[in-house]
């Protein structure tokens, strides 16, 4: 199977189990990506987005739909994350296309700021973060890689290697929710509980 129908098989048990097991966590789920806003999303970024991202955003486009941008007093937007968007471990959102592009764009920001180049690649994109810090996964674009390969980044740390492919993200997860465990994989020690019709992970 290729990497977009696994992706796409992946993300598709993960989302029913959380309409049947977690609605309230489900809710959190957007719509599909539109044509444009994948089209905009493609402007923003200065790299080619993997046919599996875009397959991703096409079935859900991020677990943001709760959240809420509000317009500052003095120009700009403000961002107010819902905690039902937390659908991954460690406090994770699943960033939709805005979210991805401002985060892209705000990194590659601070890399320039700082004039430090392995700060934030151009073919770094976010597909997953905390909304209170810089922590989270990148998916490492470079045309050479096939599939891309994931990063993991936080505050204070250059990104890191983190799993060969969004596949092993994202599978790894759908057996954690369908078995309650996922031994052998980057979820083997993640462990999570139903409360309110919402997921929640164990510290």
């Amino acid at each position: 199977m290729s990497e977009v129908n696994e992706v796409v098989s992946a993300w598709r048990r993960i989302a029913g189990w959380l309409r049947e097991h977690a609605p309230v966590s489900a809710e959190a789920l957007q719509p599909g990506a539109s044509d444009e806003e994948i089209a905009t999303l493609k402007r923003r970024l200065r790299c080619e987005i993997p046919q599996a991202l875009e397959a991703w955003l096409r079935v859900n486009n991020g677990s943001t739909a709760k959240d809420v941008r509000e317009s500052l007093p003095g120009g700009g937007i403000a961002l107010r994350p819902h905690r039902d968007s937390v659908i991954f471990p460690d406090g994770m959102r699943f960033l939709g296309c805005q979210e991805i592009a401002d985060q892209y764009a705000d990194y590659l920001h601070i890399a320039g700021d700082i004039q430090d180049d392995d700060y934030w690649k151009p073919w770094w994109i976010p597909v997953a973060a905390k909304s209170d810090g810089p922590y989270g996964i990148i998916l490492d674009a470079q045309t050479s890689y096939d599939p891309s390969p994931l990063l993991k980044f936080r505050e204070g740390d250059y990104p890191s290697s983190y799993l060969p492919s969004l596949t092993d993200f994202l599978r790894p997860f759908a057996d954690l929710l369908e078995r309650g465990e996922a031994p052998g994989t980057s979820m083997e020690y993640k462990r999570f509980f139903v409360a309110d019709g919402r997921i929640a992970w164990s510290s």
